[in-house]
């Protein structure tokens, strides 16, 4: 009993009143005397197993809320329109789970860059990345690199008679028949690139999901400009033609202003070292 009080830092005799006090309580006997020792019983036994596994258990609490301070564990939901497949995300993401494993994301998918803002504002998310759009005044941004985009056809196509090159420019670049994805997208923002570039693109189909975009060109029915990430190195059915001049957009990962939770500064870290 002494030994026990003093490494709770309690008199002996305070820890033998609380310990009768526990026993009157409970109407358990949890000791039994053998002369000058005192013994547990097969029911203080139990309750030594069941303390055992609580202070555990309080243990691991203490370490969660610890690495979730730090911005070590937790869930954070980051809005992604599609071509983020293609972007800096898988990089940003696999940097700031490195020696995090309580880390989870949450990956939402919106189908729009406007649609990432807006998620962001109604608090859906923590963080949006953002290609081509400027950081709104009511929010904050750190910009991670840009948006590499690039032309694909089918691979034999025969444009006017004669087989595509492996470069053009953009105003020529009008005389293409256009697969679009939908409104807000990377493809539709580069048809008005095009636009004021001078060319003309005509669009065959429209509101095409960034899933069925590739496979549209590749059976022919037009081109399609989309990010260089996202082109299948092993598809022999597309070629990925250069633009000049090339055609591209600033990358965001935008949060709203003040103080982020630690998992979002983690990230938030992580994305600066990653354009850095």
């Amino acid at each position: 009993m002494s030994a026990a009080a003093q490494e709770l830092g309690l008199s002996p005799s305070a820890l033998s009143r609380a310990l009768a006090r526990f026993e009157e309580q409970t109407q358990l006997t949890v000791f039994r005397r053998q002369g000058s020792r005192l013994e547990p019983t097969e029911v203080g036994r139990d309750l030594l197993r069941a303390a055992r596994r609580v202070v555990t258990d309080l243990d691991l609490v203490s370490s969660v809320a610890a690495d979730a301070a730090g911005g070590r564990a937790g869930t954070i939901t980051i809005a992604a329109p599609p071509g983020a497949a293609g972007s800096p995300l898988p990089e940003l993401i696999a940097a700031a789970l490195r020696g995090r494993p309580h880390l989870t994301v949450d990956i939402e998918r919106v189908q729009s860059s406007t649609e990432a803002v807006e998620s962001l504002r109604a608090g859906r998310c923590e963080l949006a990345l953002v290609p081509r759009l400027a950081t709104p005044p009511d929010l904050a941004g750190v910009h991670i690199g840009r948006h590499e985009l690039t032309l694909i056809i089918p691979s034999a196509w025969i444009h006017k008679g004669r087989i595509v090159t492996d470069d053009h420019e953009l105003r020529w670049l009008g005389e293409f028949p256009y697969v679009a994805g939908r409104p807000g997208t990377s493809s539709t923002h580069a048809m008005a690139r095009l636009r004021r570039a001078g060319a003309r693109p005509r669009a065959v189909v429209t509101n095409a999901p960034l899933a069925s975009i590739h496979g549209l060109v590749a059976a022919g029915v037009g081109a399609a400009i989309v990010t260089k990430k996202s082109v299948p190195h092993n598809d022999s059915q597309i070629r990925a033609i250069e633009l000049r001049p090339p055609l591209d957009y600033p990358l965001t990962l935008m949060h709203r202003p003040g103080e982020q939770s630690p998992v979002a500064q983690v990230f938030l870290e992580s994305a600066v070292e990653l354009d850095g």
